[in-house]
């Protein structure tokens, strides 16, 4: 159940990826963010109304509170940055890097262990993920879309710093769901300390009137659609990670390149397509996680 959940979670993750790059397009200084933001605010508060709450603990609500900040302030923002910088693709492949920082953390916070079938089949995932996302990346070089800019340069200092704060936003979760078991509230109270941090940073800055208007006065429904598919993916990776090692669910994750690489193939009709690459890389990554759910 646990890697169906984390397969889920990349598979609509991978969606508003998509969605927030078409969005970008009619929004040429904004990335979505703070609409994403609010929208898993309003959806998963509509949803808490009807779960039941856990007892109290405020060490595990502190803990998921700063993961909201690092992962949806600092992780998000730092993905969105990459994708509008040097495309959903190239940032792709630095996601992958995601599971090595999640495993390091997790070690040492969560005393999590790793052996030699789990191991090995993470490693089927990562390395066929990143030899079929830098082939894409190369191709898309070679046909002249790729430029040494400093867009491009800044686009992948964000690129880098996304799996570092993804990682530690995994680790935090579930260290914050080990003591606060809801996933419902887990992600709201994420999702609502990240609104409350930009909306204090806007009335610090005296932008709160431009925000709204920014965001309300014509309503870009990209980025709405953007933030009910990162509403159903962190409903699905909170649920996954009372399941799963946060190692093994970052490895699930990194599948999202391949769910957005398929999604363009049959709906966009961009470049991609199928051929012997994506084949070889998709059994490697179906083979990776048949490894570690047997050794769950």
């Amino acid at each position: 159940m646990g890697i169906a959940l984390g397969l889920a979670a990349a598979f609509f993750f991978g969606v508003s990826s998509m969605l927030a790059r078409v969005g970008m397009r009619t929004s040429p200084r904004d990335d979505g963010l703070y609409m994403t933001i609010f929208v898993n605010v309003v959806m998963l508060g509509i949803l808490g109304v009807f779960v039941p709450r856990p007892d109290w603990n405020t060490a595990g609500v502190v803990s998921l509170a700063a993961a909201g900040l690092v992962g949806m302030i600092g992780g998000r923002h730092s993905n969105l940055r990459a994708i509008r910088f040097v495309g959903a693709t190239r940032a792709s492949v630095f996601i992958t890097a995601t599971p090595v920082v999640t495993a390091t953390v997790g070690w040492f916070a969560l005393d999590e262990q790793l052996g030699f079938v789990d191991a090995l089949g993470g490693a089927l995932v990562v390395a066929s993920l990143l030899v079929l996302i830098r082939t894409r990346s190369t191709a898309q070089a070679v046909a002249g879309q790729a430029a040494h800019t400093r867009p491009h340069v800044i686009g992948y200092i964000f690129a880098v710093a996304t799996p570092i704060m993804f990682g530690l936003a995994f680790v935090l979760r579930k260290w914050g769901l080990q003591s606060y078991d809801s996933t419902v509230l887990g992600v709201f109270i994420g999702a609502t300390t990240a609104l409350f941090y930009l909306s204090t940073g806007d009335l610090v800055q005296g932008r709160v009137t431009a925000r709204l208007r920014e965001n309300f006065s014509t309503i870009n429904w990209w980025f709405v659609g953007a933030g009910v598919a990162i509403s159903l993916a962190l409903i699905s990776q909170f649920w996954a990670l009372t399941l799963v090692p946060a190692w093994v669910y970052a490895v699930l994750q990194g599948t999202q390149a391949l769910w957005v690489m398929g999604l363009s193939l049959l709906l966009l009709r961009t470049e991609e397509r199928i051929d012997v690459t994506l084949i070889a890389s998709t059994v490697v990554v179906v083979a990776g996680v048949i490894l570690i759910a047997v050794s769950l």
